[in-house]
C-alpha cells in the first residue's frame, strides 16, 4: 500500500474525475426512464426550461452555470493529478 497507492494515485483521481463528469452529464438514460419531474437530473432539468414559445435566455445562462460549477471546480482541484497521471506516461526513464 506504501508504494502501489501513492503510484496510482493520479491514474485514480484522473479515472474517478471523468467518470463523476460523466455521470453528471448523463442526459439521455435520465430523460428516458424518469417517470417524475421531481426525479430529473441537472442536465435534463436544463432543457425542459427551454420551450417552443421562448426562452428565458438569462435564467438558462445562470443555470447552466450553476450546473457545471461543480465539474469546474473538481477539475480545479484535480488538476495535480491530471496533469502527473497525463504526463506520467509519456516521460522515460
Amino acid at each position: 500500500w506504501k508504494i502501489t497507492l501513492p503510484l496510482a494515485l493520479p491514474a485514480l483521481a484522473s479515472v474517478s474525475l471523468y467518470v463523476f463528469m460523466i455521470a453528471w452529464n448523463e442526459f439521455l438514460l435520465a430523460l428516458t426512464f424518469n417517470t417524475s419531474n421531481d426525479m430529473y437530473t441537472l442536465p435534463v432539468g436544463l432543457a425542459s426550461m427551454i420551450s417552443s414559445t421562448g426562452q428565458a435566455w438569462g435564467d438558462f445562462a445562470a443555470a447552466s452555470l450553476l450546473v457545471s460549477l461543480p465539474v469546474a471546480l473538481l477539475f480545479l482541484f484535480f488538476q495535480k493529478f491530471l496533469i502527473e497521471g497525463l504526463s506520467a506516461g509519456g516521460v522515460k526513464g
